[in-house]
């Protein structure tokens, strides 16, 4: 499941809602096109974000493949994580 776009969108969506949740805003609906930094992201929620999503997925595509600067969107971040593991999967 884990390895599905579903799979791991579910994952991205719900820690990032907890993440928000635990921070006193309000959850989000999320498209996809959101800009992270625009939902209440901030360089500490976003460390917090990678370390409980590399705890929920087992990869860390900001090791090796990818910035976290580079990216912006939350279909970027899942996209990132997607194509990890994808990776992993084959190696």
């Amino acid at each position: 499941m884990l390895n599905s776009r579903d799979g791991i969108t579910a994952v991205v969506h719900d820690t990032l809602n907890e993440i928000l949740k635990d921070a006193e805003s309000d959850p989000v609906s999320f498209t996809g096109a959101e800009r992270i930094t625009d939902i209440g992201f901030t360089s500490l929620l976003l460390a917090r974000l990678i370390i409980q999503l590399e705890a929920a997925l087992g990869a860390d595509p900001f090791e090796e493949r990818y910035v976290v600067s580079d990216i912006r969107t939350v279909d970027e971040l899942i996209d990132a994580y997607r194509q990890t593991l994808q990776a992993s999967a084959v190696a």
